[in-house]
């Protein structure tokens, strides 16, 4: 499961999907357009995101809203960047 989790987080424009979703809940038509990628593309990313449990989706009527479950593998992620960025400014000396 963890796995499938950190290989959902791997890819940039699924960590922008869930800052979004952070906002908001939404459709995957707004976030297409919000983020500037095609729908499909969106409903892909948002696929793998469900399906390693990170956000889920809440049927009403035709549209599908997806909301963000767990707000706090952004805050892990904000971490590890921010580590990584500290880590890379000791080794070159900055």
């Amino acid at each position: 499961m963890r796995a499938h989790m950190f290989k959902a987080l791997a890819h940039p424009m699924r960590i922008y999907i869930l800052e979004k979703l952070r906002e908001s809940p939404r459709c995957v038509c707004e976030l297409a357009k919000e983020i500037g990628i095609n729908k499909s593309i969106a409903s892909k990313h948002l696929s793998q995101l469900r399906e390693a449990g990170l956000i889920n989706a809440d049927k009403k009527g035709t549209l599908v809203e997806y909301k963000l479950t767990a707000p706090c593998v952004l805050d892990m992620a904000a971490c590890a960047e921010t580590t990584v960025l500290t880590n890379r400014k000791k080794l070159l000396g900055l």
